[in-house]
């Protein structure tokens, strides 16, 4: 038992249909339970209850035990004084307020359904990824929306304090986050960092100067990931190598350890060095996009604009650490590509660019956008799945990506709308 599931019952009215009594014998008559306070103090403030003919006005204080009061030291927190009602599983102790007046307690142990506390045992002592998995039943549809709604807002609300803190890193400049972002997404879980790393030592300033120069920009990007700074044959190989050794003295680059690269347990087609080819031709086709990206009023509009197929077909074989590898392909990026580096960067952009900028329009569009897109395929949407869940869209992809990683992973269930569905007792259910 944890004061969360007694909040819960609490901020749900779940005990205004039954007749309750207080530890002394006292009627009670719940009028209103209050606001739920996340701050310090006490539990809910501004609650209303009649105790016995009297209407009492002030805040509840929630505890497992009543003895909790003083263990907590309440009793010398004034924050504690206009405590009207004293909820707790268990009375184990009178406790009286300041005045030396016993607080009202209920006592609320065996009026909590067993089939509520039976399901509550289930998803939080159970070891799923996704607690309610063994009692899990689909909500309504109308509520299953407005929930996926807020969790897709959430998701992207939820990026925004990193996002501005690099913004912060990179003096306020929006072009170089968004190169940072798409960077970054380029990279996926595995080489996020690397990339991360690039788009800082290699400003979209500098690629902008070489835009119809594909030697150059090529070689600006390979050069300082670290991959020409060895022995090379490949004659195209080695003329990106001989570009990046002038630019390199021109710019001042710094050059990454090619090391610090990931190819294990990934396929050829994302090797980080294609990878980085595809985001040389990426940005050499637009180095300073946001403006071009903002001006965008559909998916469809936005993907006229995105390099989604390259001719050009380069070896990346002695690039590889073993060098012996044989591989060569084209720099095309394939159309889930495009959706994943639109998902995963230009909206997320766009939209702390209009929530900074007060463009409550270009907020509402690009998240918008998600809902124009195939839902992404990764192991988090195969468990919903698994469990009945459809997935239409990368709105509802981003949003379930949301309910798992923030909710399901730290057990807010009862934070959830599935989770609270789950737990109604069933004469709420019937009403």
């Amino acid at each position: 038992m944890n004061e969360d599931l007694l909040q819960f019952v609490w901020k749900n009215k779940y005990l205004l249909s039954q007749n309750l009594v207080t530890t002394h014998g006292q009627n009670l008559q719940i009028i209103k339970t209050g606001l739920l306070n996340k701050e310090s103090g006490p539990d809910f403030f501004n609650a209303q209850v009649k105790l016995g003919d009297t209407l009492w006005v002030g805040n509840i204080e929630i505890h497992i035990k009543s003895s909790d009061w003083i263990r907590h030291k309440h009793h010398h927190d004034k924050a504690y004084e206009n405590v009207i009602l004293h909820v707790v599983w268990i009375c184990d102790l009178d406790i009286k307020s300041t005045t030396g007046e016993i607080i009202p307690t209920l006592e609320i142990k065996d009026l909590i359904s067993p089939e509520m506390l039976s399901k509550y045992e289930q998803i939080f002592a159970g070891s799923y990824d996704i607690p309610c998995t063994s009692i899990f039943k689909p909500i309504s549809t109308i509520e299953w929306t407005f929930w996926l709604d807020r969790l897709a807002i959430e998701r992207l609300e939820s990026k925004l304090n990193k996002l501005y803190q690099m913004l912060s890193t990179l003096n306020g400049n929006w072009e170089a986050l968004l190169f940072h972002q798409i960077a970054q997404a380029f990279g996926q879980k595995i080489n996020a960092i690397p990339f991360e790393l690039l788009s800082l030592e290699l400003s979209p300033n500098i690629l902008v100067k070489y835009k119809d120069d594909l030697i150059s920009h090529q070689a600006l990007v390979l050069g300082t990931a670290g991959f020409l700074d060895k022995k090379l044959n490949n004659e195209y190989n080695k003329s990106l190598q001989s570009c990046y050794h002038y630019l390199k003295q021109k710019h001042g680059l710094q050059t990454l350890d090619y090391s610090i690269w990931k190819f294990g347990k990934t396929r050829p087609a994302n090797f980080p060095t294609l990878r980085l080819f595809q985001l040389a031709e990426w940005m050499r086709n637009d180095p300073l996009p946001l403006s071009n990206y903002i001006h965008c009023k559909t998916v469809k509009d936005l993907k006229r604009k995105l390099v989604k197929k390259g001719s050009q077909k380069v070896d990346i074989g002695e690039l590889h650490p073993r060098r012996n590898y044989d591989y060569a392909d084209t720099i095309s990026i394939s159309e889930d590509f495009v959706d994943s580096i639109i998902i995963n960067a230009i909206i997320p952009v766009l939209f702390g660019y209009g929530k900074q900028q007060q463009l409550d329009w270009l907020c509402e569009r690009v998240q918008g956008w998600a809902s124009e897109i195939s839902a992404e395929k990764n192991h988090i949407i195969q468990q919903w799945k698994k469990l009945g869940v459809s997935c239409v869209n990368a709105q509802e992809s981003q949003a379930l990506i949301q309910l798992k990683n923030y909710y399901c992973t730290n057990k807010l269930c009862l934070q959830c709308a599935v989770g609270n569905f789950l737990l109604k007792p069933k004469k709420e259910l019937a009403s």
